[in-house]
């Protein structure tokens, strides 16, 4: 029975000692206060757990049968605050300045983070001498010159290629080797006489040596990066119908090359969010009409799309949302309006020291033009200051906001500062948003 007794007790110590955790130091500590794990997966990231930062230091468990995979550790939520490892099952200890996480983070613990690190390292010098040659390449017209930077080009490509592949065998078996293999770039064997011809050759190769159906690479955010980077950093244009023709056309060949209909709704997805962040309505649209909607019922989601549809309502190129309000016992309503050729949408507030500057100028400005038409929201309270300040706002529509921030127009047209302004034309479509008067002003002057 004793001997029973000892085995238990040294088996569950064994078991508390064996359990798996990723330990952290912040050098300089400065006076970070948390720091949060997450799971990345797909192009989310999923929460597991947050501790407190003490001296600098900060200790995590992982939970039992936690995914192997890659995971983020944020300490702040704005710019690179942030740390990325693998985790595949073993213990991860690390350093790192938190003012320059990517460059200083130094693997303590887990050879395969370490091995990942250095070749991230390695890797980027090797990528940033090959780009210094052809960028030179490309400057200089000394043929002797040329010849010698395709020399030290030929050697470079060789040595990139060697420690590419050293890399890749180092790895061998490791979840590590998945993002190794798929990171490998294609470089011209010869250098490329042309920028054009350089660019054609990147979208060409980008995805030369990534495996779509890898689950590892599936279940990460290495493919969404990937696919961010492809789309919105190698296809670019001044004009903004050749610009919306050349994300278009990446996103058909992204959408060519992956089979998985659960890959094609996480990629889709995350291009939807990104395209909503520029307002770009008509990529919204393009992508939800040939792609989204012809995915399998059982991988879409509704709410996906009312929540993208939603961020781009007020984008450059929608109706303006309706606007109601009572004028003399009479129901009044934006879109009926027809008394110009253009209308301006002002949020403001006589609590606002920037409205009482603005709003003012910018009746000065209007007030003796015909085709331009004003709809003031005040947004108050009560109706002292707006009868104050109104009576100088004849030729306007003045609406008063009672509620403020939680007036129903405000929040229908999600309105967090005043003054807002929103430029309409005749048919009430958006055409610009501009951030002050200023700005208004140069509008219709342009």
């Amino acid at each position: 029975m004793l001997k029973k007794l000892l085995f238990i007790i040294v088996l569950i110590s064994y078991t508390i000692q064996s359990q798996n955790y990723v330990k952290g130091t912040l050098d300089p500590a400065q006076d970070y206060s948390w720091i949060v794990l997450y799971q990345l997966k797909g192009a989310k990231q999923l929460y597991i757990k947050n501790v407190t930062i003490e001296n600098g230091e900060f200790s995590i468990d992982f939970p039992e049968n936690t995914p192997k995979g890659m995971y983020r550790l944020m300490y702040k939520q704005q710019n690179d605050g942030f740390i990325d490892f693998i985790y595949n099952n073993e213990s991860v200890t690390l350093k790192f300045d938190p003012e320059n996480p990517s460059e200083t983070v130094e693997f303590l613990t887990s050879e395969e983070n370490q091995q990942y690190a250095k070749y991230l390292f390695e890797s980027a010098n090797w990528q940033q001498e090959l780009g210094s040659y052809q960028i030179s390449f490309f400057n200089i017209e000394d043929e002797t010159e040329r010849e010698n930077l395709q020399n030290s080009y030929i050697k470079s490509l060789h040595n990139f290629n060697e420690n590419q592949t050293n890399f890749e065998g180092k790895t061998e078996g490791k979840l590590a080797n998945n993002y190794i293999k798929a990171s490998r770039k294609y470089y011209s064997p010869n250098l490329i006489q042309t920028p054009q011809e350089y660019l054609n050759s990147e979208k060409l190769h980008y995805f030369d040596f990534i495996n779509f159906e890898d689950e590892e690479l599936i279940n990460s955010t290495f493919l969404s990066g990937k696919v961010t980077d492809y789309v919105f950093y190698l296809n670019g244009s001044d004009d903004v119908q050749v610009q919306n023709l050349l994300y278009k056309n990446a996103v058909d060949e992204v959408l060519r090359r992956i089979q998985n209909v659960n890959l094609q709704s996480k990629i889709l997805t995350m291009l939807l969010y990104n395209f909503a962040q520029i307002e770009n309505t008509i990529l919204i649209d393009f992508i939800i009409d040939n792609y989204y909607n012809n995915l399998p019922e059982e991988v879409k989601n509704k709410t996906i799309i009312n929540e993208v549809q939603e961020k781009v309502k007020l984008a450059i190129g929608k109706l303006a949302p309706e606007i109601t309000w009572e004028e003399n016992g009479v129901t009044k309503k934006l879109s009926e309006l027809d008394i110009a050729e253009n209308y301006i949408v002002v949020f403001w507030s006589t609590s606002c020291s920037h409205c009482l500057v603005e709003i003012p100028q910018l009746y000065e400005f209007i007030k003796d033009e015909p085709n331009i038409h004003v709809i003031a929201i005040a947004l108050e309270n009560d109706d002292i200051g707006l009868k104050e300040h109104t009576i100088n706002f004849r030729k306007w529509t003045n609406i008063l906001g009672l509620n403020k921030w939680h007036n129903t127009i405000a929040v229908d047209y999600q309105i967090t500062s005043t003054p807002t302004y929103f430029v309409l034309d005749k048919t009430k479509i958006i055409i610009a948003k501009p951030e002050f008067f200023r700005d208004t002003k140069a509008f219709f002057e342009d």
